[in-house]
C-alpha cells in the first residue's frame, strides 16, 4: 500500500462533491487496493449520513453510496490492513506532543496521520492544510 487517503477525500469517491474527479484521479494514480481502516470506514459512512441529514444528498443517494463502498471493499478496491491499534494511539499521542500546538491538528486528523505512519505508507492524500502539515512533519509525502 503506497498511500493513505484522508476520509474527506475518500468521501469524494462515493458522493459528488467539489474535487470528486480529482479524488478519483488520485486513487487511480495511487493504485489499488486503497487502505481502508475501520476508522476511515466509520468516518466516511457517518459523513455520508450527515449529508443526508443536511439534505445535501437524498436517501437514495445515501443507500447507493453505502452499497458502492461495500462493493469496492468486496472487490478488493478497498483493503483493511492489520493494524496494532494501541501502537496507533501511542503514535498519535507522540505526534500531538511534538507537533499539536504548531499544526493545530484535530484528534481524528492526528489519528489518521498516526495510522498512516504505523502502516508504513509513503504518501498521505488530504485537502486539510493542518493535517497536511502534521503529515509532512511525520515524514510523509503529502498530496495534492
Amino acid at each position: 500500500m503506497k498511500a493513505y487517503f484522508d476520509s474527506a477525500v475518500l468521501v469524494k469517491l462515493y458522493v459528488a462533491e467539489p474535487n470528486s474527479s480529482e479524488a478519483a484521479r488520485w486513487a487511480h494514480h495511487t493504485g489499488t487496493p486503497l487502505v481502508f481502516t475501520p476508522l476511515q470506514e466509520l468516518e466516511i459512512r457517518n459523513a455520508i449520513r450527515l449529508k443526508t441529514a443536511r439534505r445535501e444528498i437524498t436517501d437514495v443517494e445515501l443507500r447507493k453510496a453505502l452499497r458502492h463502498i461495500k462493493a469496492d471493499f468486496d472487490a478488493g478496491f478497498l483493503d483493511r490492513p492489520a493494524l496494532d491499534w494501541p501502537q496507533v494511539w501511542l503514535k498519535a499521542e507522540e505526534l500531538s506532543a511534538r507537533h499539536g500546538q504548531e499544526t493545530q491538528c484535530r484528534t481524528l486528523d492526528t489519528l489518521h496521520v498516526a495510522t498512516a505512519c504505523c502502516l508504513g505508507v509513503r504518501e498521505f492524500i488530504t485537502l486539510d492544510h493542518r493535517q497536511a502539515a502534521l503529515a509532512k512533519k511525520a515524514g510523509l509525502r503529502v498530496k495534492p
